[in-house]
């Protein structure tokens, strides 16, 4: 039955099956990193500079010109991880991220409002007041 997996293929399949696995560690080390984090303005604003600098990655610096031009990406989803999907963006950020993580310091996320519970019938008022008619 797998007489069509020759080598070749069996290779492939394992270079494949660990790339996918590498590819996984690394957003979860992002992820770790970015919890809890929502990158201030002032982070947002340091980065840009960095990008601009001659001390970033040529990657970085490219990233900053892509991002520069209207491409459909901003900072922020950079820093979020919400463009981790684009691989400029990964390796822009693999290639700088000592210098990132000292630029960005974060604030923390604020807490999500809380829920109400829904409404019941017992909940109606009591009493009427004669505008209420």
């Amino acid at each position: 039955m797998t007489a069509w997996r020759t080598p070749d293929i069996l290779a492939a399949e394992d270079f494949l099956t660990s790339a996918v696995a590498e590819a996984d560690r690394a957003m979860r080390s992002a992820q770790q990193s970015i919890r809890g984090k929502e990158p201030s303005t002032e982070d947002i604003r340091r980065v840009m500079q960095f990008a601009r600098s001659s001390d970033a990655s040529p990657a970085m610096r490219q990233l900053a010109d892509r991002i520069a031009r209207g491409a459909g990406l901003s900072w922020r989803q950079v820093l979020t991880g919400e463009a981790g999907h684009d691989p400029l963006v990964r390796q822009a950020l693999e290639a700088d991220r000592a210098t990132l993580d000292e630029l960005i310091k974060g604030e923390t996320a604020p807490p999500p409002p809380p829920r109400r519970p829904a409404r019941r019938d017992e909940d109606e008022p009591t009493q009427f007041t004669e505008d209420a008619w």
